[in-house]
């Protein structure tokens, strides 16, 4: 009878380490998730936008160098916000086409009206890549020097459009700290945001007119902050 008492109680013993053992073990797991939360959530989730296909075109490019001023020229500023932008775009698990990724324009033809024919080269090419939104880059130069400031455009006619670009101008404004402008309907030059089939967006990066954005604009390290606002803009607009 003493042998089987005894038995009892170390079993007993052994079972009660054992669920201590499994409860220490169940609230280490839980500290871990805690201080790990992305691993306990499902995959996608850390891609906000896996499975998105965004097209980028940098503005102008090859024989079109669009603004310049003080021997900075915008198709070389576009090009270094656009590859900035596709890098944070790639890690955030979306498929980005660019319509170039080096000095080029879209010419096939070398004759005739180039920069129509580069833009319809361009259309051409985003309308075959079945994206899901485009972002235009692009900056400004007027006679002036005293205008700055990055701003956005949409389209008038859709909503998605405009959607996109007040809330690109939201991240502009809220994070680069040095514009207070409004996204506003783009009119007249536009030609990708007026005939574009998806939901697009024109991002003028600020004034190659004035001497300080002008400056900055040429700075990887104010290009890669462009970038970031571009893609905060795209992470709210799909989520």
């Amino acid at each position: 009878m003493a042998r089987c008492v005894l038995w009892i109680t170390q079993n007993l013993k052994r079972k009660a380490l054992g669920a201590a053992l499994l409860l220490l073990l169940h609230l280490v797991m839980a500290a871990a998730l805690i201080n790990f939360p992305s691993r306990a959530r499902p995959a996608v989730q850390l891609l906000p936008l896996a499975g998105r296909v965004i097209a980028l075109d940098p503005g102008h490019g090859g024989y079109d160098p669009g603004s310049k001023m003080e021997g900075v020229l915008e198709k070389d500023v576009t090009l270094e916000v656009s590859l900035w932008l596709r890098d944070m775009l790639v890690e955030a698990g979306a498929r980005v086409f660019l319509t170039r990724e080096k000095d080029q324009d879209l010419l096939v033809i070398p004759t005739g009206p180039k920069k129509k024919q580069d833009l319809e080269n361009r259309l051409q090419l985003i309308t075959g890549a079945r994206v899901d939104v485009l972002v235009s880059v692009h900056a400004n130069s007027i006679a002036s020097p005293r205008w700055y400031g990055a701003q956005t455009f949409y389209r008038e006619d859709c909503e998605d459009s405009r959607r996109l670009a007040l809330l690109v101008q939201e991240e502009l404004i809220r994070t680069l700290k040095n514009t207070d402008r409004k996204a506003s309907v783009g009119k007249g030059s536009y030609f990708l945001l007026e005939n574009s089939p998806i939901p697009a967006a024109i991002v003028e990066v600020g004034f190659l007119s004035n001497p300080r954005e002008r400056r900055l604009l040429t700075e990887p390290t104010y290009q890669k902050k462009m970038a970031w606002c571009i893609y905060l803009g795209l992470i709210r607009y799909f989520n």
